[in-house]
């Protein structure tokens, strides 16, 4: 699903790494330690180390509401999983697939 820039601030990136480095890179869903920039494990193919890849998650889904406690580091699964029924079309056996 491809992400629509032009709906976060030009400095996201940055407010994003914030995020992902005040949680020690772990899924604050889960707890799954994620990938930090750089590390890419050579033994696992591209769809089984995206998915450990941190991403931020805005808790209210409003991108423009950037506020550090509406900000969460999450894992491609369950931040796919935060987006499921209203605000995306990911299934429950889409998800088992993680």
């Amino acid at each position: 699903m491809p992400v629509d820039t032009s709906l976060y601030p030009d400095n996201w990136k940055v407010i994003a790494l914030s995020v992902k480095e005040a949680a020690q890179w772990r899924c604050q869903c889960c707890g799954k330690k994620c990938y930090e920039p750089g590390e890419r494990p050579e033994d696992l193919t591209r769809s089984e180390w995206t998915a450990d890849i941190l991403q931020v998650h805005h808790r209210n889904h409003d991108t423009t509401d950037n506020r550090l406690s509406n900000l969460m580091s999450v894992c491609a699964a369950c931040h796919l999983n935060l987006h499921r029924g209203r605000y995306s079309s990911v299934s429950e056996g889409q998800l088992s697939l993680w």
